[in-house]
Formats: C-alpha cells, structure tokens, sequence
C-alpha cells in the first residue's frame, strides 16, 4: 500500500535525548520545591511514569501533589504551585530540544504531499506548551498518552492518530526511538516501524526500551527522506525504499 504519512515519537526522536543525569538535576529542583528529599522524589516520578503519563492522578497540580504523597511528604498550596512551575519550565525546556533537522524535515514531508503525525507518552507539560513549539505548525495530529488515558504501545494512540489523518495504519510509518515498545506497537496495527538509532542515544533516559527490536533501523531522521520513493506513476504516490518494514 502507498505511504500516505509519517508518523513520529516525540522525546528522543524528534527532539535531542536527555540523559538520566540531566533528568535526575531537574527532578531535584522539583523536590527542593516541594521539601522533598532528591533521591525519593527522582525514584517515585521515575516509578510512576504510567500513571502519571495517563492522567490517572488528575491535572498537574493534582499529579504532584499525589507524587508529594507517594514520597511522604505534604505540601503546602504554595509549594506544590511552587514545585509546578519548576517542572513546566524543565519539561518545557526538554520539549524544545527539537533536533535541528527536524523542523526542515517535516516541512519537506508536508510540502511533497505527505501526512505528519506525532504520537507521544508525555505528562500535562507537552500538551500544555505544544502551540508553541517550532515543530507544531508542521504536525497535522498530534497524540498525547496524557490526553488519550492510554500509553504505547496500546492500539489506541495510533488508531486515533490514523483517524485523525483520515488514513489506514497501513498507509502510515512509524518513526521512534523504541521507548515504550512503541514500535512493537506500531506494527501490531500494521504500521511500517523503523527505530531511531541517534548518535547521543546512548546516554538517553528511556521508559521501557524496547532491547530486541529487529527491524529496520536509521541513524538519523535524514535517513528518512533517502529512503522515501516515489510510486511508479510518479504522481504524489510514496512508497518505502528499506526492505522488512
């Protein structure tokens, strides 16, 4: 079937990946917030991931004041509003770490007829600063597992952006690091799935990385484009150059 869209993981594809040490100094900056000790307060957001990246705790004064809980600690009103506009502009920061390709990428995509879409596992802050991203006037749909009440690789986050494209899985690729089994997923749905190898991967901090993906990889989202033909006809039609996805 022709490629009609590209659809892409957020952190960590689209954007740069950031280290667990980096992760670990903005979490203690949340903790000193709230009055929580750095060790406590890193292990309970890194062990809730799910919980909070589904909005099952609530908005995200809600959530920290859960995650406060979790670390035996109660905050006052001004510390949790305190310890939230810490994370905002932390989270916010790590949202903006967009690949420097990535923007004149999907730019190419859009202008040679091709769907963009991005299907992220992300807390309140992505949504919440997504307008403002250089990325986003370049997406057509984009999903946030925060939003959905799902995370990857459940069939729902791409079955809903498949929806919003107005296309069948099959006519998608699915472009991620591989957190989150998202690429499993992907193909689960029938999406052609190729992993993201980056070169600062290495030293990234991932949630459920997926350790025996072996499918087509890239090394950079440059890759992409090289791999993407044109149908026989010529005529708008994209198909994939990489055997096996």
């Amino acid at each position: 079937m022709n490629i009609r869209a590209v659809i892409f993981d957020y952190f960590g594809t689209l954007t740069v990946n950031v280290s667990a040490s980096v992760r670990r100094s903005g979490a203690s900056r949340v903790a000193a917030a709230l009055g929580v000790p750095a060790d406590i307060f890193f292990d309970t957001i890194s062990s809730t991931f799910t919980e909070r990246a589904t909005g099952k705790c609530g908005d995200m004064m809600t959530t920290m004041a859960w995650v406060a809980h979790r670390c035996g600690c109660q905050p006052s009103p001004t510390q949790l509003a305190a310890a939230c506009a810490v994370r905002s502009e932390i989270e916010g920061g790590y949202a903006r770490m967009i690949r420097p390709e990535a923007v004149e990428i999907l730019r190419d995509l859009t202008e040679e007829g091709l769907q963009v879409g991005v299907v992220s596992d992300c807390t309140h802050e992505l949504p919440d600063c997504w307008g403002s991203l250089a990325i986003s006037p370049w997406v057509d749909a984009a999903i946030f597992s925060v939003e959905i009440g799902q995370r990857k690789p459940h069939p729902s986050l791409y079955l809903d952006v498949c929806e919003r494209l107005g296309i069948a899985p099959a006519e998608a690729i699915y472009i991620g690091d591989g957190g989150s089994n998202e690429l499993t997923g992907a193909k689960t749905v029938g999406m052609r799935a190729i992993r993201l190898v980056s070169s600062d991967a290495a030293e990234a901090f991932v949630y459920d990385a997926e350790a025996n993906w072996n499918g087509p990889i890239i090394e950079s989202l440059t890759a992409l484009t090289s791999d993407l033909v044109r149908g026989p006809d010529g005529q708008g039609r994209w198909q994939l150059r990489q055997s096996g996805a």
